[in-house]
């Protein structure tokens, strides 16, 4: 059993190649199959063994870079940081090992190696699980293996289905590859697996056939000039009261050099470190500059709401992108403003707090109590554009982008802070899944981040124009919007559920003999 367990360690080790900064597509597919292959026809022991190892191979090569976030700025010993990142690895792993359990536990329903194990129960199956991997403790969507296609034909598929969908369609690629491969070996007709490399092929080049249809179309008619704003503050010194007047005036000064008639400056994730009651002077110094030169400004803040007796009772904390240079002079709260919904477990709250308490004391992160915003809210309105906002890992979240899109939306907009993760892996992946979701709303994406990687992303999900990582820098370009939905803005995961359906009644049907 040690062979198979080793073997199946790295093949969820090898995915991680299959995303960026790799983009090497097809090893995806070696992945998964491969654990198809070694899980279909073991006990129920022995294959939730083997998709405990295949998690663990796979999620310690993807997400390794917290490692760094642990322990630099986390001011731990090493050897407490490795045990932190493993715990969150093996908590990972649960899920593709809960996968392997549930279709050896079919076993009855669906024989081992049959089309309707790998093609129908198996990418169901992988599916649910994803969903609770992306939903329990608020969720962990990192990683889904849809992202790693975005190179390859598959990628139209995501302005149709989504990331959801993307995700299932390579599942059921995957099932048909082994199914394929099993029966052109076993003494069954040969037409199985000639009608199950038919259907691989096909599935995978049919997006070919519409991947250069335009949903969405560019509007010349209109700009909007960007400037967006790299700082570089180290993540080791962001936080320091000492580094704080720096920070203003690193920002200060690049804004002041990019300040034009109709500009939009956008600035990144807290790119303040202070809480906004206490920027007053500066904001205001800041939204009279901007309406003199007739632009405006995106700042990422931190907004203390005070609770009844002041600093004395705890009040709420948001991670807030707020517009400056509006009409009206900026005076605290104004209403043109988006609050982080979806927060980072231990990053920026704890969940569970009565329990997991003492692991984030011991993370000692700042600001690791905020309160979530709205799920909807207004879209962001600067220079007379609409922007669809996400402040760093919501991006990720494609059903809470489409929760928070309106068809008038012009832009997608995203500003982070991926200095937690250094010069790693983590802020390339970070990267690849904004581009997804240009991709499913056809919309231009406008990424501001502190150290990078800053970048404007066309609604096709290909990137322009970006900024190198840790160089203190601005990205200027003049983008127009685009009109129109895709399907996936339009319908939402409407046809992927579909999809499901239909595969879910379809272990119902019986063939004749």
């Amino acid at each position: 059993m040690l062979k198979p367990i080793l073997l199946s360690l790295l093949l969820g080790g090898i995915a991680v190649f299959s995303y960026a900064p790799f983009h090497i597509w097809p090893l995806a597919f070696v992945s998964f199959a491969g654990l198809l292959w070694l899980i279909a026809d073991k006990s129920k022991k022995q294959a939730t063994l083997l998709g405990l190892s295949w998690g663990f191979g796979y999620f310690l090569a993807g997400v390794h870079w917290v490692y760094i976030s642990i322990k630099q700025y986390g001011e731990l010993p090493p050897f407490v940081a490795v045990i932190i990142l493993g715990l969150l690895v093996l908590y990972l792993s649960i899920y593709p090992m809960l996968f392997a359990f549930l279709l050896r536990l079919t076993n009855r329903f669906a024989t081992p190696f049959s089309f309707k194990q790998l093609v129908l129960v198996a990418p169901i199956l992988w599916q649910v699980t994803e969903f609770l991997r992306g939903y329990i403790l608020t969720g962990f969507a990192w990683l889904q293996l849809g992202y790693s296609q975005l190179d390859s034909p598959l990628r139209a598929y995501f302005s149709v289905f989504g990331i959801d969908g993307v995700n299932l369609i390579l599942a059921v690629l995957c099932g048909l590859l082994v199914y394929g491969i099993k029966s052109s070996t076993a003494k069954i007709p040969k037409r199985h697996a000639f009608g199950a490399f038919i259907a691989l092929i096909t599935f995978f080049f049919a997006p070919i056939s519409f991947n250069h249809i335009e949903w969405t179309t560019v509007d010349n008619t209109r700009s909007a000039n960007f400037a967006l704003i790299q700082g570089n503050i180290s993540q080791s010194i962001r936080w320091t009261r000492e580094q704080l007047n720096n920070t203003l005036q690193t920002y200060a000064k690049l804004t002041q050099d990019n300040l034009e008639e109709n500009k939009i400056i956008i600035w990144s994730e807290a790119s303040i470190t202070d809480y906004e009651i206490n920027q007053q002077s500066f904001l205001q110094h800041l939204d009279n500059e901007a309406r003199a030169h007739n632009a405006q400004i995106a700042v990422g803040i931190i907004d203390y709401r005070f609770g009844e007796d002041g600093y004395q009772s705890n009040g709420d904390i948001y991670n807030t992108l707020l517009v400056l240079g509006e009409k009206e002079p900026y005076q605290y709260p104004t209403i043109n403003r988006y609050q982080k919904h979806h927060l980072v477990p231990f990053g920026e709250f704890t969940p569970l707090e009565s329990v997991l308490e003492p692991i984030a004391e011991l993370l000692n992160i700042p600001m690791s109590s905020m309160k979530s915003g709205q799920a909807k809210q207004a879209q962001l309105v600067i220079k007379g554009f609409k922007f669809t906002p996400a402040i760093c890992y919501e991006i990720i979240l494609s059903d809470l982008m489409r929760q928070k899109f309106t068809p008038d939306s012009d832009f997608l907009l995203t500003v982070s802070n991926d200095a937690w993760f250094g010069d790693s892996i983590g802020p390339k992946q970070h990267l690849q899944m904004a581009q997804a979701r240009a991709l499913e709303f056809g919309r231009p994406l406008i990424r501001s981040t502190n150290t990078g990687i800053t970048a404007i992303i066309d609604q096709h999900g290909n990137i322009v124009k970006q900024l190198p990582q840790f160089k203190t820098d601005v990205l200027s370009a003049s983008v127009s919007p685009t009109i129109g939905l895709t399907p996936y803005a339009r319908w939402g995961n409407i046809p992927y559920f579909v999809i499901m359906a239909f595969m879910f009644i379809s272990l119902f049907i019986k063939r004749r003999s």
